[in-house]
């Protein structure tokens, strides 16, 4: 008796397994992203409420500061002057962040792109939604250490720690997949056979 060969998954099954795959690091990414944004402004609406009227929390003995600065440009309020630019400069990072988080080869890369995608996006949030008018609002800061002159909030901490994470990965695989390839003996074309 002869058993029924075994049914080969169907060429539109095998292509709907593997979109199911290709979604599955993409929704993480999502996931991580909302996150990240969820806690800044969470953090920005307590920073208003708490900090408003000069008031500042001192921890750690002076090292950490919680102070309320609405800052209308980029880091040390570089191109205040140029808050439309600065809006378009976060948009684009936004898309070129959130690309990079869904094409990326590894987890660990996608993550930080994420990370560094929702950084931007909360950012991006009140310079269109904070007065005095869209792309002209200021961004809440909070945070300021004793040892670093700006302060900031946890969306520059997402946007910067997502580069380092992002970047360190892309680096490690492309390091990683130099040492594997073959290397070619002196004199000897890339692709023709060694003789002996």
């Amino acid at each position: 008796m002869t058993g029924r060969p075994a049914s080969r998954p169907s060429a539109p099954g095998l292509r709907a397994a593997g979109a199911r795959v290709a979604a599955t690091p993409a929704l993480w990414c999502v996931a991580v992203a909302l996150l990240a944004v969820a806690a800044d402004r969470a953090t920005k609406a307590w920073a208003l409420s708490r900090l408003a009227g000069g008031r500042d929390i001192t921890v750690a003995g002076g090292l950490v500061r919680l102070q309320l600065v609405i800052n209308h440009g980029a880091a040390f309020g570089l191109g205040a002057r140029y808050e439309p630019a600065l809006t378009a400069l976060a948009v684009a990072a936004v898309i070129l962040l959130g690309t990079w988080a869904v094409r990326a080869r590894s987890r660990v890369q996608g993550m930080g792109a994420a990370v560094a995608a929702a950084g931007s996006a909360s950012n991006l949030i009140d310079r269109l939604t904070r007065p005095p008018a869209a792309l002209h609002g200021g961004v809440v800061d909070w945070l300021h250490v004793s040892f670093y002159g700006p302060t900031f909030n946890l969306a520059d901490i997402w946007l910067r720690g997502g580069l380092v994470i992002a970047l360190g990965a892309w680096l490690w695989r492309h390091r990683a997949g130099a040492s594997r390839r073959p290397s070619t003996q002196p004199g000897q074309a890339e692709g023709s056979p060694a003789t002996s």
